[in-house]
């Protein structure tokens, strides 16, 4: 490499590093950390009346079936579609996730679910909404004759 192309490329090292260097200032001085840090989850010292596991102001609430009942049989794609109905009534839409497989370990055997479906739907973050979902877990459980349904919350920002 010539010496005119080893100064452009240090030129642009050093840029980028600038640059990098620059974004984490305005981050770090931009950034409004929670009284309990910059952790996302609160903890049961900082509970506050919000009702709020996360300091965002919407969640986003997965939940993933698998497509077979515990006793090997299919469960009906009208079930879905319940659930799917159910969501979208409640809180105004909801997320068909494609069709996924997916591996569990129980008991050290090894369980291959195929073709599982999944929804998801981004609500307030307040405590009723949690509760219902805690409550719609224990349903979905009861309903589909499953003794596993894994949902998953995570904090969410939608971009006005």
């Amino acid at each position: 490499m010539d010496r005119k192309s080893s100064v452009i490329i240090l030129g642009l090292s050093v840029a980028l590093v600038i640059i990098s260097a620059s974004f984490a200032v305005y981050a770090a001085s931009n950034s409004q950390p929670s009284e309990s840090g910059n952790d996302l989850t609160k903890n049961d010292d900082d509970k506050d009346d919000s009702g709020q596991v996360f300091e965002s102001p919407q969640i986003r609430v997965d939940i993933l079936i698998p497509s077979k009942r515990n006793d090997g049989t299919s469960i009906e794609s009208e079930k879905f579609d319940e659930i799917r109905t159910e969501l979208a009534t409640r809180f105004g839409g909801v997320t068909i996730l494609p069709q996924f497989n997916g591996t569990t370990i129980r008991n050290e055997t090894r369980y291959d679910g195929v073709n599982n479906s999944g929804f998801y739907v981004i609500v307030s973050n307040t405590a009723e909404n949690l509760e219902w979902f805690t409550n719609y877990k224990q349903t979905l459980k009861d309903r589909l004759d499953q003794d596993r349904i894994f949902m998953t919350v995570s904090p969410t920002m939608i971009i006005p």
